[in-house]
């Protein structure tokens, strides 16, 4: 592209310095013939001599006939009759467009320069911003590769980290059924450890699969999971076990995790077993009189219990939930949980579970009747 408009630029130049130098051999023709300087004609010859003749050679004297001068006199006076008409104003005036062209063609040049310049370095700044490129593709590239190779590391480090887990909390349920073993592990420096690694454990496992499906009871997570809550649930099934998750501050933080845990679980069968823990963790818990007052202070514990009443499908699921509801709205001194189970717990409710095939539910469903039509006779 620049190549053709330097070569248009170049004819343009060209065709302007041919007019020009042709309109000024005009003009000087002209004024010579409106200003003819006196001639030195004799009869038969004109001779002219120029005006450095005396230094020239003989060769430099032209002879020209008095024909020829007649025939230049007339074409002299046709070129004063017709070169005023040729050289008509329009003519003239284009002297100054000429010159205007030429300005702006070389204004365009300019122009072309400048754009070039631009481009070259727009040209260089692309190459620039190219190399700049690949280096950060290639820097891209190495970071992928080695954030891949981190997260292998991660997840073998986490399998390790599971399977380690779910073994040693699988031999730690199976010791916690003993009662000796219950004062050991709650006397030992580690206990606070233990008991936040079961609250963030529990936690961490069910924010994981909020939207998702738990993973089966075989694979190592959900066995690390139930043997952590088996192992609590073991040490609040003795005396010294619960009263020490009751009054301990860890103790307690880990019961506000059950109670969201119980709430948060999903319904399906595959989180029956968990359900199952967590309820019977509760239950046990109830059965101390700092734990009961501990789990009557969580006002939501009640609403989550006759929700899952509602929605459980496991029986022995069912059987723990009335026989938690039982303890909490039967111990003395505790009439703001009496009113409100009287409240939430509909008869209605219970008189559907009194209907199952399950022999210990109807039992249980008609004893919670039981029990709370009496705590609404007046004493």
């Amino acid at each position: 592209m620049s190549t053709e408009l330097d070569l248009l630029a170049g004819k343009a130049t060209s065709l302007v310095q041919e007019v020009r130098q042709n309109l000024d051999d005009l003009m000087a023709g002209c004024r010579s013939l409106q200003h003819p300087t006196p001639s030195g004609i004799k009869e038969n010859t004109v001779t002219r001599t120029l005006q450095s003749s005396k230094h020239l050679p003989q060769s430099a004297v032209v002879r020209v006939s008095k024909a020829d001068v007649d025939q230049l006199a007339t074409e002299t006076m046709m070129l004063k009759e017709f070169l005023p008409k040729l050289l008509t104003p329009d003519v003239l005036g284009s002297f100054s467009t000429l010159t205007q062209r030429e300005q702006e063609v070389w204004a365009l040049r300019k122009e072309r320069e400048t754009i070039e310049k631009e481009l070259e370095h727009l040209r260089r700044r692309n190459e620039s911003l190219k190399a700049e490129f690949e280096q950060e593709k290639q820097e891209k590239f190495s970071a992928k590769c080695e954030v891949n190779d981190l997260q292998q590391q991660l997840s073998q480090q986490a399998d390790y980290c599971t399977s380690m887990g779910a073994a040693c909390c699988t031999l730690l349920w199976r010791v916690s059924r003993q009662e000796e073993s219950i004062h050991s592990i709650l006397s030992g420096s580690k206990v606070k450890d233990l008991l936040q690694l079961g609250a963030s454990t529990l936690q961490s496992y069910l924010d994981t699969y909020t939207n998702e499906t738990l993973p089966n009871d075989t694979s190592l997570e959900s066995q690390f999971v139930l043997a952590l809550c088996g192992t609590i649930t073991n040490v609040a099934a003795s005396a010294y076990g619960r009263n020490f998750l009751s009054t301990n501050e860890e103790g307690q933080a880990l019961i506000d995790v059950l109670c969201t845990a119980l709430a948060e679980a999903p319904t399906g069968a595959e989180c029956s077993k968990l359900k199952r823990l967590l309820l019977v963790t509760l239950y046990n818990i109830s059965i101390n009189q700092s734990g009961l007052h501990y789990l009557t202070s969580k006002p939501d514990l009640m609403r989550t219990l006759v929700w899952r009443l509602r929605d459980e499908s496991d029986s022995a699921n069912l059987l723990h939930i009335m026989r938690l509801l039982q303890s909490l709205i039967l111990e003395p001194d505790n009439a703001g949980t009496v009113a409100q189970a009287l409240e939430a717990v509909p008869l209605s409710l219970l008189q559907h579970l009194t209907n199952l095939p399950h022999q210990e539910v109807r039992e249980m469903a008609l004893e919670l009747i039981s029990d709370i039509q009496s705590l609404k006779m007046p004493h």
